[in-house]
């Protein structure tokens, strides 16, 4: 390549952009940069969203704990017949009474609370996931940024031969003036194409401090992972795995066995609890110590909770529905990127064992061949910017395929900055007198 003045002023324009792009701050002193897992690591420990995901456990868990603690004792003071005669009364005393809860009401109450904090726990898992996709698919955008960087930098350069190769044709009558106009607007054209590259590798850069949960994170240079990448899953694993470990539907498991768990705790609602009570004290007139006892219940005659246990069927008939409704949805959403992630599969593998090749070794062919003035420099250049021009398509292929493959294997989840899941669903009746 020959170097020209305008050349190296080019070479130093893009290696001050570069400098420009040199981490800062505590991620300055890195000279490896920073990997995928690393970035992980951060956000696993910073991003909101999981905690709020753990709140909602611990206060599943709090609900469970309160709902199978039974009622507390009244101790009363007691009096009777003050003043009869002018005597203190008949009975001074202690009241003491008694709620005995039956049916296992207290039983049923904890177990179903405990089942909620295990889809909390459930949705726990799911937005840990969804976080660590997002950071990697936003790790792989970012590391696509950063390589298509070079590559425009790359293309300048070609464009920058190229125009100084029609100047020189123009001074020998070899082309017309239009054509060197053609080559400064292709360069031109590059320059604003590093631009944009840049532009989108600092946008990649914030997205990618959104989800860890630093936005202020500074800029690093990131280990590129992009190239190594696993065999697609067969579409038979891949549906078998979502299905089967999916924390989604896991999830519309465990909230079909906490409806089921709901209904035996309303069935067990009308069983009368038992009320106990002890009086106990003295007696002035009879100058004798006395005690008496009550006991009674309320019968179920008229209200049986029949309304309620009408609704926790309702809601387990809801929650059925619901589970088989998630299923279909997650087959189609995987079949829709299925699609995608294969073609994008085939795509790299055609440019590395294919097309790449080829077209490097008709660089070097056309290099040599021009070296020894048998192919002029204007084809080396047309097959410089076509190897290029492939390099960059291999870029997009792999961060597709990567992408990809990151949502497939982490089983479809996505929003690592959403608020996570409820415990239950939306619309799920929850109508009771008082909780239980």
């Amino acid at each position: 390549m020959r170097v020209t003045t305008s050349t190296f002023l080019l070479a130093v324009s893009l290696t001050a952009i570069s400098v420009a792009q040199e981490p800062s701050g505590p991620c300055s002193s890195m000279t490896s940069g920073l990997s995928l897992g690393e970035l992980q690591s951060m956000a696993l420990s910073i991003n909101p969203t999981l905690r709020q995901a753990q709140a909602q456990v611990e206060a599943e868990r709090g609900a469970a704990l309160q709902a199978g603690l039974g009622p507390n004792p009244y101790v009363g003071y007691v009096a009777e017949q003050i003043g009869v005669n002018g005597t203190a009364g008949e009975l001074h005393g202690a009241n003491i009474q008694q709620e005995i809860v039956r049916g296992n009401k207290l039983g049923l109450s904890r177990e179903k609370y405990t089942q909620r904090a295990r889809i909390a726990e459930t949705n726990y898992t799911a937005q840990r996931q969804r976080v660590l996709n997002d950071v990697a698919i936003r790790y792989y955008q970012t590391a696509a940024a950063q390589r298509l960087i070079g590559i425009h930098q790359r293309t300048i350069e070609t464009a920058q031969d190229n125009l100084q190769t029609f100047k020189e044709m123009l001074n020998l009558g070899q082309v017309g003036a239009a054509e060197v106009l053609k080559a400064e607007v292709e360069l031109r054209r590059e320059t604003v194409n590093l631009k944009q590259a840049l532009n989108e590798q600092n946008r990649a850069w914030r997205e990618l401090a959104s989800f860890i949960g630093v936005p202020a994170l500074q800029s690093a240079v990131l280990i590129d992972e992009s190239e190594q990448m696993p065999a697609p899953m067969e579409w038979d694993s891949a549906l078998s795995q979502l299905l089967a470990s999916s924390p989604q539907i896991i999830a519309a498991r465990q909230r079909v066995r906490h409806d089921q768990i709901v209904i035996q705790r309303e069935i067990a609602e009308p069983t009368p609890n038992l009320l106990l009570g002890l009086t106990t004290g003295y007696n002035p007139e009879a100058g004798q110590a006395v005690a008496g006892v009550s006991t009674g219940m309320f019968l179920p005659v008229f209200n049986r909770n029949q309304g309620t246990i009408r609704q926790a069927r309702a809601d387990l008939a809801n929650d059925c529905a619901e589970l088989e409704r998630l299923e279909l949805e997650l087959r189609n959403s995987l079949a829709t990127q299925y699609n995608g992630y294969l073609t994008a599969w085939q795509r790299v593998q055609e440019f590395d064992e294919t097309m790449l090749p080829k077209s490097r070794e008709a660089v070097e062919i056309l290099e040599k061949s021009y070296q020894d003035r048998r192919a002029p420099w204007i084809s080396v250049l047309d097959a410089k910017r076509l190897l290029i021009g492939l390099e960059s398509e291999q870029v997009d292929n792999r961060l597709t395929y990567n992408m990809a493959d990151i949502s497939i294997r982490g089983n479809l989840l996505m929003g690592g900055l959403n608020i996570p899941e409820g415990v239950l669903n939306a619309g799920h009746i929850d109508a009771n007198n008082q909780p239980r």
